[in-house]
């Protein structure tokens, strides 16, 4: 077994003179570390010291790059402030404790090295802070945690101005972005991969192995400890029915649209990086999933909304909202669109649980078709969209997580309780009616509009 290295060894040396920095890592690091590539994709077991390498690694860049213009400064991005925290925070401060000038921010997770150059941990769940700043190099652990459009939208942008490099670092959840990276990396050249697996990495003891796969489920001991990305992602909810619906060729870029027939919009509502939409028809007994669509801040009203959407060129027969975003008190969503152009704007009625509107899509979905391009950012969540155990010590539950991918994937559970209580229809056809409340509540059960 390869021996566990030490911390990195920070050396001073007299005023004027350069910085020493000893870094010794684990034997699989080792090409890492010394990598020429700008990209970087690591798929490692667990324990494997992924995260210990790459702190290493920001840390020696910080102190060995040099460049014209304003400080150095990188970044480590986990999916929770809570797991950079706890995940990093304490190598990070742990390496630089010997380096004197040394700044620590404990309230900005920040490291601020006596050149000023810095290093800061930031969460995938609020990515958007990133938006604007400058990198020089990123380190993004767990990605397949974390929304795309960290990466596509605001991280990758960040490392433009001084040619950034970026790591990607996880264990398998499936078949998600990670995987997709992963992927790309080991047919591009100008990638750097590695994939380490317990059997052949030797840095977990071969007894410790053994112990570990007879008290593992075989499932999750080959995707925590073999790296094998074809185990489904724990607690999934509709990633395997996609993989079924990829496998019979029902997500792909064929013609989807029929012009004859109505289409409908199913909203998510929220935030303007929140706000998400699909398009789709019903088309005999099939669904059609024509587009998936996402708010951002160029598009972050009702009005935005109905100006998009009017560039389509779909005859609509419905646009479905929450509930609560046509409540007696909340009712900006459904008046907005109204007053901006669009008609028949529905209100779903409350389901009893998350799960009634789960499963209604669950039962749909051999019958439901994609078009995989236009869905893509859609049938990127609903792949990731999954749930997990919650215990009150009388009781287990499965309860779906809210995280990035949710919001997708309720407005596509949307969709599939309006399918279900017969509100997709020709409502070109239908008379003006007034909306329907129920006192108290807010609840509307109607539509208004022609």
């Amino acid at each position: 077994m390869a021996a566990v290295p030490a911390p990195l060894a920070v050396a001073m040396m007299p005023a004027g003179a350069r910085m020493c920095l000893e870094i010794l890592p684990r034997a699989p690091f080792r090409a890492y570390l010394e990598r020429r590539e700008r990209w970087a994709c690591l798929v490692v077991h667990r324990r494997g010291g992924k995260t210990f390498c790459c702190i290493q690694d920001l840390i020696h860049r910080a102190f060995s790059h040099e460049r014209p213009g304003p400080p150095l400064r990188y970044a480590y991005v986990a999916p929770t402030r809570n797991q950079a925290k706890d995940i990093a925070w304490g190598y990070l401060k742990q390496f630089c404790a010997t380096v004197p000038g040394v700044k620590v921010n404990e309230a900005d997770l920040t490291i601020t090295l006596p050149h000023a150059a810095s290093i800061r941990l930031y969460s995938g769940d609020n990515y958007e802070r990133m938006r604007g700043l400058y990198f020089d190099g990123v380190v993004i652990d767990e990605m397949g945690d974390i929304d795309p459009q960290a990466w596509h939208a605001v991280i990758r942008p960040c490392l433009t101005d001084y040619r950034g490099w970026a790591t990607f670092i996880g264990t398998p959840k499936g078949r998600n972005e990670f995987w997709r990276l992963h992927r790309h990396a080991l047919e591009d050249a100008e990638w750097y991969s590695l994939v380490l697996r317990a059997s052949e990495s030797g840095l977990i003891p071969e007894g410790e192995i053994r112990d570990v796969r007879k008290a593992t489920p075989e499932p999750i001991y080959r995707q925590e400890y073999e790296c094998d990305f074809s185990i489904g992602r724990p607690g999934a909810i509709y990633a395997r029915d996609l993989e079924r619906a990829r496998e019979q060729r029902r997500v792909g870029d064929g013609v989807l649209w029929f012009k004859e027939v109505p289409c409908y919009t199913a909203f998510d509502v929220g935030a303007p990086r929140n706000q998400k939409l699909w398009v789709f028809q019903l088309v005999g007994d099939r669904i059609n999933f024509l587009e998936a669509l996402s708010g951002s801040e160029e598009c972050k009203t009702p009005a935005d909304w109905a100006a998009r959407l009017r560039t389509r060129p779909y005859s609509y027969g419905a646009h479905f909202l929450p509930h609560d975003a046509c409540a007696e008190q909340g009712g900006l969503w459904q008046d907005g669109l109204e007053k901006a152009g669009l008609s028949h704007i529905v209100a779903v009625p409350r389901q009893g649980s998350v799960w009634d509107g789960i499963n209604l899509a669950v039962d749909a979905f051999p019958r439901t078709h994609f078009h995989s391009a236009a869905c893509a950012d859609g049938l990127e969540a609903l792949d990731a969209y999954h749930s997990r155990e919650e215990r009150d010590g009388v009781t287990i539950r499965d309860v779906p997580v809210h995280d990035w991918s949710s919001h997708y994937s309720d407005a596509f559970s949307l969709a599939h309780q309006a399918i279900g209580l017969g509100l997709v229809l020709d409502r070109s056809a239908v008379a003006r009616k007034p909306r329907v409340r129920r006192m108290g509540s807010g609840v509307v059960a109607g539509f208004r509009g022609v």
